[in-house]
């Protein structure tokens, strides 16, 4: 038989040097992820399973057999990756208890051609505990579990190198549900009936002892179990439940109280070390790999990491002495908070006048907003992204301010803009003695309302000075500001004939404007001189607004079409001197 079994594991095992040379590592990533920002970032803290990675060239399992397995290391490893399972420990409940085994992860140094000797726990069916070290039950109790160890350079308890610890026994007693101790972990779990506070059963061992157990007292160190082993009770009256084996096997336990489950253990010299406590139903397991089979991330963000607004992809690959394999999922961050958009206050303003620059400020945590102003009631407006150039008509106009960021999120506000009407302002008509028999400055009409104020050439206050103009059509304009700070002007065409001063005027030339008022084009006529005339546009307020060089043989036009309306001083400028006059700007 053990020259059989020698030829099992040679064959085994060439096997799996002939697949070592195959593309045998598979990787399997988790599912794609997708999730909402956090609360206050633009991006998410995001968590996912690392993905598992299995290379079927370099990999051995072994199940409960009842028996000592083992295996001999191939040449070129040194090192193996052991996942062991404790079995179960035993049950007479009518459902299934929760007395589960430990388990253990770990990669452990090893020797190529050596022998490696496997023990798989046995989760028992009755009295007698499970194989290796399971402790026995009494009377219709239970055994504990048996633990799962490998063993290097021997076969003693001595020579083990990692233990999965099995769970103590456990069951039903009275319609209560008796709770052996879980196995595994450095301490395992204590037994106990219903609840360990009210009914303590056998202590967990640990990696010193194995506690104690109860029959007739608590803290019965007769029912202890020891190195390798389980408790076990005896005489104790009660349905009695055994401890599960383990580095230090658990404590039996009478009294109908469950046994204690079995620790684990892993030597000084393994590395990558994961115990669990209480995973696995049923008997143990062992699976045994090697070659290296490890899941590394090459692209993407680790998990518990900060993903930004958007996709990201994670990739990850194993690799082996079969070759690689490699997998990758997305993380996607949906960006949904809206951005914050603060509007101005409420505007006054006057009838036909425009806001200028942005109205509306807004912040957002992944991008810059932009921003939309729509307009309804006395002005109509929808979309623009500026409130510059838009006239507002006499009367409330309610404005939102849309902010929009890059994802589509939106806020909102708004403000109401308030245009007061102009003030109605009206210039009487007047006549002006054009044969300037009489000299002195005449008197204006007064005008409505009557505190406004008259400007114009030859206006002095509320006097027109005939002298003081030039010959031909002249204008007065009378302006009138409201308590609201709104301005209106009408204006009248004075003609002067035969009386006008020529104090203003400089240069022996004379020109022709027309016409005057205009809508547009201006023509210019230069009479009494040849040679380069400039011509200049002012506004009244002193703005440079045209500027042409031309020759006086010629027709200048000078087009106003695009100006606003208003008052603008025109000069004409030659050698032999200047002459300015006023030109009037009306659609």
């Amino acid at each position: 038989m053990k020259n059989l079994n020698k030829i099992l594991v040679g064959l085994t095992l060439g096997m799996l040097s002939f697949q070592v040379s195959a593309q045998c590592p598979t990787i399997t990533c988790a599912p794609d992820v997708t999730v909402n920002n956090d609360a206050g970032m633009c991006g998410a803290v995001v968590n996912y399973t690392t993905p598992t990675a299995v290379d079927s060239c370099a990999s051995l399992t072994f199940t409960y057999t009842g028996a000592q397995q083992s295996f001999v290391v191939p040449a070129g490893v040194t090192s193996i990756s052991v996942d062991a399972y404790g079995a179960q420990g035993g049950s007479n409940s009518p459902s299934t208890n929760i007395n589960f085994g430990g388990r253990v992860q770990a990669d452990i140094p090893v020797t190529p051609g050596t022998t490696v000797y496997v023990y798989v726990g046995e989760q028992p069916t009755g009295l007698t505990g499970g194989f290796n070290g399971g402790g026995n039950g009494e009377t219709a109790g239970a055994g504990g579990g048996g633990a799962s160890d490998i063993r290097i350079g021997g076969t003693t308890l001595n020579d083990r190198v990692l233990v999965a610890g099995g769970a103590g026994g456990g069951g039903f007693w009275s319609s209560q549900e008796v709770h052996g101790g879980l196995g595994g972990g450095l301490t395992a779990g204590n037994g106990y009936r219903t609840s360990f506070s009210s009914a303590p059963g056998g202590e967990g061992g640990t990696q010193s002892s194995s506690g104690n157990g109860t029959c007739v007292s608590l803290n019965n160190p007769a029912m202890a179990g020891g190195f390798g082993f389980g408790g076990a009770p005896s005489g104790c009256g009660c349905e009695g439940y055994g401890g599960g084996g383990g580095w230090y096997g658990g404590a039996g336990s009478g009294n109908c109280r469950g046994g204690g489950g079995g620790s684990s253990y892993t030597d000084p010299s393994a590395t990558n070390v994961i115990h669990t406590q209480g995973v696995r139903a049923g008997h143990g397991e062992i699976t045994v790999s090697w070659g290296g089979i490890v899941a590394t991330q090459i692209a993407g963000i680790p998990s518990g990491g900060t993903f930004p607004v958007g996709t990201t992809t994670n990739t990850f690959v194993a690799q082996s002495l079969g070759g690689a394999d490699t997998c990758s999922f997305l993380v996607t961050v949906i960006d949904t908070e809206a951005p914050i958009v603060t509007c101005s206050s409420n505007v006054e303003i006057c009838a036909g006048e425009s806001l200028q620059g942005s109205m509306a400020t807004a912040t957002d945590l992944c991008s810059t907003p932009t921003i939309t102003y729509s307009g309804s009631g006395a002005t109509v407006f929808s979309g623009a992204t500026s409130m510059s150039g838009i006239a507002f008509n006499e009367g409330t106009t309610d404005v939102w301010c849309v902010a929009t960021d890059s994802s589509g999120n939106q806020d909102s506000c708004s403000f109401q803009v308030l245009a007061n009407a102009l003030p109605t302002v009206t210039l009487a008509a007047f006549s002006v003695d054009t044969t300037c028999i009489n000299y002195a400055p005449i008197a204006l009409p007064a005008g409505t309302p009557a505190s406004g104020v008259y400007t114009g050439n030859g206006v002095t206050g509320t006097n027109f000075d005939p002298t003081a103009v030039s010959t031909g059509q002249n204008w007065v304009y009378y302006s009138y500001t409201d308590s609201l700070g709104c301005t209106n002007t009408d204006s009248t065409a004075i003609y002067v004939d035969g009386c006008a001063s020529v104090n203003e005027l400089s240069g022996d030339f004379g020109f022709t404007l027309y016409p005057n008022p205009t809508s547009g084009v201006v023509n210019i006529v230069v009479d009494g001189y040849q040679g380069e005339v400039k011509i200049t546009v002012t506004s009244i307020e002193g703005k440079l607004v045209k500027e042409i060089l031309s020759d006086s043989n010629n027709t200048i036009n000078v087009d106003l079409s695009k100006e606003v309306d208003g008052i603008y001083y025109l000069d004409v400028e030659t050698s032999l001197g200047s002459k300015r006059t006023k030109l009037i700007k009306e659609n």
